[in-house]
């Protein structure tokens, strides 16, 4: 059970790999850093595209 604050998540060896080439691209320190890392990275990405589309219907 974890600490007051925190969740435990369950990832597939597959996903964990992922997560540890993250730490390595990023510099992380943790694989909670990784997932912090790798979330703030899809949104921003999502943002990107989405003000790409925008901008592609405005320009219509």
């Amino acid at each position: 059970m974890p600490p007051d604050g925190y969740t435990s998540l369950t990832v597939s060896e597959e996903v964990f790999e992922q997560l540890v080439a993250v730490m390595t691209e990023y510099d992380c320190d943790s694989i909670a850093d990784a997932v912090e890392t790798v979330s703030i990275v899809a949104l921003e990405r999502d943002e990107a595209e989405l003000a790409e589309i925008r901008a592609d219907q405005l320009a219509k």
